[in-house]
């Protein structure tokens, strides 16, 4: 695979795969897209947003804009690109946000897609949230919080409620 090759699916979709023999070359690339919805082409932002393909290791549905974390269970797993489940160690850093663009029933289990470790991206609070805030990761299974001791972003609205899915622009260890 050369720098100059673009992965064969975008923001919104998956690779498609279902065996974890498959789509091993894409695993880990990184590709900058735009913050434009690939739906409807509406522009967010406009800004950079950083995202790593990574592969589904937790046996089950991984669900968009939760935080996962990435799996460390074998030598080399986080540079190889596998997620376990979704994040749920408070102050965790190695961790990113799974595609905010896939559809509700997220993605299956082997199957390679996009997270977003830099830049704009929508996230579920846990509880309420200050925009501008710094966010960290919390116990609760792939929501984010404001404060904690290892920051991974800062929000861009405001949350009232646990639940509440908000704009984030985030900026995790990887």
């Amino acid at each position: 695979m050369s720098l100059l090759v673009d992965p064969p699916w975008g923001l919104g979709q998956t690779l498609g795969v279902s065996s974890t023999s498959d789509g091993t070359g894409w695993v880990g690339a990184v590709k900058e897209f735009t913050d434009v919805n690939p739906t409807t082409g509406v522009i967010r932002s406009n800004r950079r947003k950083i995202c790593v393909a990574v592969r589904n290791t937790s046996g089950g549905a991984l669900l968009p804009k939760k935080v996962v974390k990435f799996d460390v269970s074998t030598t080399g797993a986080a540079v190889l690109g596998a997620v376990s489940a979704d994040n749920t160690t408070a102050n965790a850093g190695f961790v990113g946000v799974v595609d905010e663009y896939l559809p509700t029933a997220g993605v299956s289990a082997n199957d390679v897609f996009w997270i977003t470790v830099e830049g704009p991206t929508e996230v579920i609070a846990n509880g309420a949230v200050t925009a501008g805030a710094a966010i960290s990761t919390v116990t609760t299974a792939g929501r984010i919080d404001d404060g904690g001791s290892l920051t991974i972003g800062h929000a861009l609205a405001a949350a009232s409620t646990g639940g509440d899915e908000i704009l984030a622009s985030v900026n995790t260890l990887r």
